[in-house]
């Protein structure tokens, strides 16, 4: 069953939980409900691969000392966490709920029922329910009802649209918070918390997708009419990308990471022969798990530590490579999902692999669609800082508790127009689904 939250009221923790990084902000409610940032941190993550905890008690204490540095900084100690992550394979999918009408007339007895009878929806026992929406009513096949009370009709339907997570890894987060006693509170997907503290109004209702590439998870979510209508991720990110640059030019993985981060582009290659630059610089064009994309050039060289010379093309066509098998697969789950019809002309790139150079252009070209790099709008206690990017999740988790009872269903359950134009994207869902 849907629970009824109310909005905090005290100081409380939220958690960016990242493969490669922890993000915590302290946020501290106004007596007006506004939520201040009163304190932040990040710091290197510990006991997660590809989002997923594969050691807790490094995550645990990993948690504890982002926490602490953030609850120093702000002065204050907090009981109450909340937790963004791309674990636990999200899933989303459409459930209608229907009554038979004893009355054939319509009335608010009716509506409670309704929503009773969403609010007791179960999903399988091994995902568990965390963000519960639902759409506008349906009388005896009419769609797009705002307000059916004193209508007509012989069945009362409602669609409800049901994100979950996989329940282990759920209580696995709990657990990690717990041990640090955390009481934990919200548990949400990364790139839809990213999303709502980066889009406008306007991309958040037009349609747009978020495309959030971390450290070991790359995801995806899309808005549409100011709601998140689809989720997913895949283990594949900024860390592969790492492990391609040591593995080709054999060096270690520090500096694999410190080339990444300052002399990686993802710029198109000058049309050359690959094959030929490959093959005169000793690198091979083609591995046992990599094939290396466009042309490499002797125009522009970077200097290793060892003092051996590289083209600088030939770290971009590494770069470029894996980065094309993450959008390719990330469109083959749209494609799966049937969402690709979904997806607007807008792209908003966030997360740590989104910095590299030229990273726009790239996924512009690669799926035909405006992209732009995501930055969060500041929030009270942030001033006009420039470095908040590492902390978009937690902050859009930050925008969500703050309008909570808005989001959630169960608070709307009298109300005679509960959800305003979100019904269109039911109907289209479930026409395209």
């Amino acid at each position: 069953m849907v629970k009824t939250k109310q909005k905090p009221t005290s100081a409380f923790a939220i958690l960016d939980a990242g493969t490669s990084k922890l993000a915590a902000i302290i946020v501290e409610p106004s007596k007006t409900g506004e939520l201040n940032v009163i304190g932040d941190a990040i710091q290197e993550s510990a006991g997660l691969r590809g989002g997923e905890i594969n050691d807790l008690e490094s995550f645990s204490t990993a948690i504890g000392n982002t926490v602490q540095l953030a609850e120093d900084k702000a002065g204050v100690t907090v009981k109450d966490a909340h937790l963004v992550c791309n674990a636990g394979q999200p899933n989303m999918q459409i459930i209608r709920s229907n009554i038979e009408l004893s009355d054939a007339k319509i009335s608010k007895r009716d509506l409670r029922r309704i929503v009773s009878k969403q609010n007791d929806i179960k999903t399988d026992d091994s995902r568990t329910i965390i963000q519960h929406e639902q759409f506008l009513y349906i009388l005896d096949g009419q769609t797009q009802v705002q307000n059916p009370i004193g209508m007509f009709a012989q069945k009362l339907s409602s669609d409800s649209l049901l994100l979950s997570m996989r329940s282990t890894s759920i209580a696995n987060l709990k657990q990690a918070l717990q041990q640090n006693h955390l009481n934990p509170g919200h548990i949400h997907h990364g790139a839809s918390m990213s999303g709502l503290a980066c889009l406008s109004e306007e991309e958040k209702d037009l349609g747009s997708l978020v495309l959030d590439i971390g450290g070991g998870t790359s995801s995806l979510s899309l808005f549409m009419e100011g709601k998140v209508i689809y989720t997913d991720t895949i283990a594949i990110g900024g860390i592969q990308l790492t492990r391609d640059i040591a593995k080709v030019l054999s060096i270690s993985i520090q500096e694999a990471e410190r080339l990444k981060v300052f002399e990686g582009t993802v710029f198109a290659p000058s049309p050359v022969s690959h094959t030929a630059s490959a093959r005169s610089s000793g690198i091979p064009s083609k591995g046992d798990n990599f094939i290396l994309s466009g042309g490499l050039s002797d125009l522009d060289t970077i200097t290793l530590s060892n003092s051996e010379q590289i083209e600088r093309h030939l770290l971009n066509s590494i770069i470029k490579t894996r980065l094309e098998e993450i959008l390719e697969k990330l469109m083959a789950r749209l494609v799966q999902a049937h969402m690709h019809q979904a997806v607007g002309n807008r792209v908003i790139l966030v997360g740590g692999t989104a910095k590299l150079t030229g990273i726009c252009e790239f996924v512009s070209s690669i799926w035909k669609k405006n992209a732009r790099m995501g930055t969060p709008n500041h929030i009270s206690g942030l001033g006009e800082r420039e470095d908040i990017e590492p902390l978009s999740a937690a902050l859009g988790m930050a925008n969500y508790i703050q309008s909570y009872p808005q989001n959630e269903p169960i608070q709307h359950q009298t109300r005679a127009m509960p959800f305003g134009r979100f019904g269109r994207i039911g109907n289209w869902l479930i026409e395209n689904i």
